[in-house]
């Protein structure tokens, strides 16, 4: 009776231990998969070896396979703890990862030793395992003396049993929710093999057969440390099928569980991002590249290249707060260097509209101000013939001649500048702004003005549109001459800075306050002038200077006339 029970609960618990090992093996990848995988192997291969030696009676094979249980089983309490750790206390977890290595130094001892004994060298003859005999009333089973070693392998493993009860006792006490259930659930089902173990010391006073009972109801405890991991924490991809297209996704994909610990990723997130096997099991914050992407609200660049962030929540328990998370990074690089493109293109359209309006209302300002000097003179002259047939009356038709030849130079400008090539070039500063005063003699003899010019003696050639540069000059300096007295005086200055060249044009007129400057300058309905006039043209006239790279500032007070001054950047 005693021998079947022993023998259908070691087929259980090999039978248990295969199944789930079989589905843990696909999930291999990380380090705590492999653990607790370590765990259920080392049980399968145990119940197995006993299964054997009870059916086997050659006593070589069963001195052999009791051997060999010992190149596998000094490290599983070790690993129970170790597991145990990772799954209730992911903190701790993170900082002994590193080090888990050292737990398994002395069952290392063991294992070389016990390879020593079975390879038959005398001196390791008695280090593991010695005077092997069958069981008494209970043949099939044998039974040994065991070393020091092994007796000290023994209090090794108890040592890390209490370690793995402190911690399902800590977390029972301390903590909320599924990981105090999954805690418990793990306590119970410890207690059928530890209960098992500690009754075949006491009660049956160390008889073997009955100390067989430890790895025969194990099979409890693989059930919940399977329920724990699969409920609890670990985020897993079902098949191998779901497997294969999740690491074959072309976008980088990124799993983190519900500790905030970095736990799987395809093979694009590997490549791009350089994750490695290492940094799986880490917390995410330990981990710059991962950190940043869960700071970043939605885009993410990384090696020269621009992601989108998708963030997923996996709500693993329909109550309760724990959610695991997955980010896809979608590689949006050539989109956003075409949009960037196309933003640039909508910019330069928008710029080349508003420039053409801006030609447009200069010029229109301007010939409405030459054609007005002509309306002035023809009344002048008109006044003229009716008193008197003098020779000043073919003077003022010169003057009207002259006007209307002005007037069809600012239309002739009109067409030019429509088309001409905008192409960075050089251009002659001082043949425009020559160009610019000729333009401008009817109004300078109507009002008898001296204009004073003063220009540097060398070739200055500026960057930008000669048109531009004409209009500029040409409006400043009608200006200057509408706002001057009747036989006034307007000097117009250039001098030499150190990558600019700067023009000035000052006039002794009515002048301006700052407060009028500053309306003129803004973009809103154009104001009357002091004297009578728009000024459309100033702020006009600004937005030329700035997109030829240049400055434009005033210096006026009323009463005292306005110094006009314009920085040009120089060609090359």
């Amino acid at each position: 009776m005693v021998f079947l029970l022993v023998f259908l609960s070691l087929m259980l618990s090999f039978s248990v231990c295969t199944v789930l090992s079989c589905f843990l093996w696909p999930y291999r990848r990380q380090l705590l998969h492999r653990l607790i995988l370590s765990i259920q192997v080392t049980y399968a291969v145990w119940a197995f070896s006993v299964i054997t030696v009870l059916v086997i009676d050659d006593m070589s094979v069963k001195i052999f396979l009791t051997h060999m249980r010992q190149l596998i089983l000094p490290p599983l309490c070790a690993t129970w703890a170790l597991v145990g750790t990772a799954i209730f206390l992911p903190k701790l977890w993170g900082k002994v990862r590193r080090w888990y290595g050292v737990l398994y130094l002395f069952p290392a001892v063991v294992i070389v030793a016990n390879a020593l004994s079975m390879m038959g060298f005398p001196f390791a003859k008695e280090w593991i395992f010695f005077n092997f005999r069958l069981v008494d009333g209970f043949q099939g089973l044998p039974i040994f003396e065991r070393s020091p070693l092994q007796k000290a392998n023994l209090m090794y493993s108890f040592f890390w049993i209490f370690a793995l009860y402190g911690v399902y006792f800590w977390v029972m006490a301390t903590q909320k929710g599924p990981r105090r259930w999954h805690a418990f659930v793990m306590f119970l089902a410890s207690l059928v093999p530890v209960g098992a173990e500690i009754l075949g010391q006491t009660v049956f006073k160390l008889q073997p057969q009955f100390m067989q009972l430890t790895v025969a109801g194990i099979w409890p405890s693989m059930l919940a440390l399977n329920y724990a991991v699969a409920r609890g924490d670990v985020l897993e991809i079902s098949t191998l099928a779901q497997r294969s297209v999740f690491d074959h996704l072309p976008n980088p994909v990124i799993v983190l569980n519900t500790h905030g610990e970095f736990w799987d990723c395809n093979q694009a997130a590997k490549k791009i991002l350089e994750l490695s096997e290492d940094d799986i099991g880490q917390r995410a914050s330990q981990i710059p590249v991962i950190q940043e992407i869960i700071d970043c609200a939605e885009s993410f660049a990384y090696a020269g290249r621009t992601f989108r962030i998708a963030e997923h929540k996996v709500q693993l328990k329909k109550k309760g707060p724990e959610t695991a998370k997955i980010y896809v990074l979608m590689d949006v690089t050539d989109l956003e260097e075409s949009n960037r493109t196309l933003r640039e293109l909508n910019a330069q359209i928008l710029q080349m509209t508003r420039f053409s309006r801006k030609v447009q209302t200069v010029l229109s300002h301007d010939l409405t101000g030459s054609l007005s000097g002509v309306q002035m003179l023809l009344t002048g002259v008109i006044g003229q013939m009716r008193k008197s047939e003098d020779q000043s009356s073919v003077e003022s038709l010169q003057r009207i001649h002259d006007a209307n030849k002005s007037s069809m130079g600012l239309l002739r400008d009109v067409l030019a500048w429509s088309h001409e090539d905008e192409s960075q070039r050089g251009i002659d500063f001082k043949g425009r702004v020559k160009a610019a005063i000729e333009q401008l003699s009817p109004q300078l003899l109507q009002k008898n003005i001296q204009l004073h010019t003063a220009l540097p003696a060398h070739e200055i050639l500026l960057s930008g549109s000669g048109k531009v540069l004409e209009a500029v000059v040409r409006n400043i300096l009608s200006n200057a001459i509408r706002f001057s007295p009747r036989e006034g005086v307007v000097h117009v200055t250039g001098r030499m800075l150190e990558r600019h060249v700067e023009l000035s044009i000052q006039d002794y007129g009515l002048g301006m306050s700052q407060e009028l400057i500053d309306e003129l300058f803004s973009s809103k309905a154009p104001s009357m002038a002091a004297g009578g006039g728009f000024g459309i043209g100033l702020h006009f006239t600004k937005d030329f200077i700035t997109q030829m790279g240049g400055v434009l500032s005033i210096e006026s007070a009323e009463g005292e006339g306005t110094l006009v001054r314009v920085q040009l950047p120089l060609f090359g």
